[in-house]
């Protein structure tokens, strides 16, 4: 008799101490252990998804394009009405379409300017001629953009784009010639645009 009242009395004081503890720094929440979080932020139970998280699909887009993009892709993506991957492609589109109308118009005005009848007259009306194109080719890419078309057909023409592009460098390196440092600028600068678009439309979830 005298051992059960010493274990009550025993227990009831372990019940009493854990009273003044919980009562000291508040209730102790123990998280779940079957809960996990995947890489996009949904909450998994079990293998059961439990809870969704809204997933920004340009920045996913942006994460995930080469690095040498990433920073056009960002810049793109937080400009104002650039909301949904369709957005993001179309400003890259525009983007590229000013820059090739830009060298375009330099590269005719350069060739206006050379002397009649040489290899560099002959150079700066193919590069001429390869931004023409390459805004027909990016004036495609936005058409299929309007009409919701395929992601194979955007890359293709993306790809068209591109292609165009390599015109003018190609151009140079047939005469074993270099553009001067503005020119050789510009055809940089609308070599990355264009490439960064075509990235953006391969990583694309339409």
């Amino acid at each position: 008799m005298a051992r059960f009242v010493i274990i009550s009395v025993v227990v009831v004081a372990a019940f009493a101490a854990a009273a003044v503890v919980e009562a000291r720094v508040g209730p102790i929440d123990v998280a779940p252990t079957n809960l996990i979080t995947n890489p996009l932020g949904t909450i998994i139970d079990n293998g059961r998804k439990i809870t969704g998280a809204v997933v920004d699909e340009c920045a996913w887009t942006c994460d995930h394009v080469a690095v040498g993009n990433k920073k056009m892709c960002n810049t793109l993506r937080k400009l104002p009405g650039v909301s949904s991957p369709k957005e993001l492609l179309t400003a890259a589109v525009k983007l590229s379409m000013r820059k090739a109308k830009a060298a375009r118009a330099r590269f005719a005005a350069a060739a206006r300017a050379a002397e009649k009848g040489t290899p560099m007259e002959s150079i700066l009306d193919t590069c001429k001629e390869g931004y023409d194109n390459t805004v027909s080719a990016l004036q495609e890419v936005q058409r299929c953009i309007d009409a919701n078309d395929s992601k194979a057909s955007l890359i293709t023409k993306m790809s068209s784009a591109t292609t165009f592009t390599g015109d003018c460098g190609n151009a140079y390196e047939e005469r074993e010639l270099e553009p001067s440092l503005a020119l050789k600028a510009t055809k940089n600068n609308v070599n990355r645009v264009v490439t960064g678009a075509l990235a953006i439309a391969a990583k694309l979830k339409l």
